[in-house]
């Protein structure tokens, strides 16, 4: 759900897409001593309208180069004819059928808030609008990361193809969004 206001007209709409979104640091090397605001200079206005933030480091490392070497050039080799059963790593238990049907399936599921869910996603948002309050930091625990708590636990119960959004996939999505608002900061 997105709420729009201009002009004076508030309107709420139904948001169904889901964005991934990368930014590369302004100077180009992520400058692990300042916050994720200052690396990639974004208004806190536009932040707050994420749910998560991770930072990755590209960090060396030879066997994840090799890794990831072979992972490239493997997927390029399907792209020109070979089978692309290829471009799968040799130890992924899945195939990419298999992974594409469970996704759909996924979809499918609607799973239902329990009582004891609303209670702790309720718990959460005060506990961390009350950190919010105390440690004045620039990025501001809003509504809009309460809705993110409920996507992310509705999310969760989808992954496990479970009808109930769980008190355990609360805490899950309370513990990365608290971890992804640390690493804003």
């Amino acid at each position: 759900v997105s709420t729009q206001s201009t002009w004076g007209i508030q309107a709420t709409l139904n948001a169904r897409a889901s964005i991934l979104a990368a930014a590369n640091p302004i100077f180009g090397r992520y400058d692990t001593s300042k916050p994720l605001r200052w690396n990639v200079d974004m208004s806190a206005p536009i932040m707050s309208r994420f749910d998560l933030f991770f930072v990755v480091l590209d960090e060396c490392d030879e066997e994840i180069d090799n890794n990831v070497a072979t992972h490239i050039v493997s997927c390029h080799q399907s792209a020109f004819g070979e089978d692309r059963e290829a471009a799968r790593p040799k130890n992924c238990p899945y195939t990419i059928d298999q992974m594409q049907k469970y996704i759909r399936f996924a979809r499918m599921v609607k799973p239902v808030i329990s009582s004891e869910s609303r209670r702790l996603l309720k718990k959460y948002y005060r506990q961390l609008r009350q950190s919010d309050a105390e440690e004045r930091k620039a990025y501001r625990f809003t509504v809009r990361q309460l809705e993110s708590m409920v996507r992310l636990s509705e999310a969760m119960a989808r992954v496990h193809l479970d009808e109930e959004v769980k008190a355990k996939y609360v805490k899950e999505a309370a513990r990365l969004l608290k971890m992804s608002i640390i690493s804003v900061d």
